[in-house]
């Protein structure tokens, strides 16, 4: 059984859906490398956490016997991508990605949401970095874990991703 799983791809891939879903099946505690990314302490995105905190802060999961991270981080992560046993890329089709994106906005939006807002703007500025992806963050994605051909899955949706795991267990 995977006890070390690290889950990447673009934004809206479906990150944050399979690692609940897996966290929940596995018994494992998720931990969504966006919460690391931007400073915990503001309830709006545009603020990254320090540098030295944020090491800190992955420095600690990583210690863990167990863990599942996600996130669209490629350039920080490398020690996540050495300590997995298991790397799942979501590739998903982009106006999929787009269609979930727009819907956590407005899910967001709501009055009982508890996490970071973002503003029209922030879609607006996601929505086209979402269009640029493969072209611009794939590449760099495809170098930071060729070193880890062995341990690489890449699916279309996180249905397959989901079902890989559970059969692996």
């Amino acid at each position: 059984m995977y006890r070390k799983i690290f889950i990447i791809g673009a934004p809206g891939s479906g990150k944050t859906y399979i690692s609940r879903l897996l966290s929940l099946s596995l018994n494992l505690q998720a931990h969504e490398m966006d919460h690391l990314y931007w400073d915990p302490d503001v309830s709006y995105y545009g603020i990254a956490t320090d540098v030295g905190r944020r090491t800190k802060m992955l420095n600690a999961i990583l210690a863990e016997p167990a863990w599942l991270m996600e996130g669209i981080y490629h350039d920080w992560t490398a020690p996540c991508f050495a300590q997995a046993e298991v790397i799942l890329v979501l590739k998903t089709n982009v106006w999929i990605r787009d269609w979930r994106l727009i819907r956590r906005y407005f899910q967001h939006r709501s009055k009982n949401y508890k996490g970071k807002r973002e503003t029209f703007m922030d879609l607006l500025r996601l929505l086209k970095w979402n269009h640029r992806y493969e072209k611009n963050e794939w590449p760099k994605v495809k170098a930071a874990i060729e070193a880890y051909e062995d341990k690489v899955r890449v699916f279309n949706n996180s249905g397959a991703a989901m079902t890989a795991v559970i059969r692996a267990v």
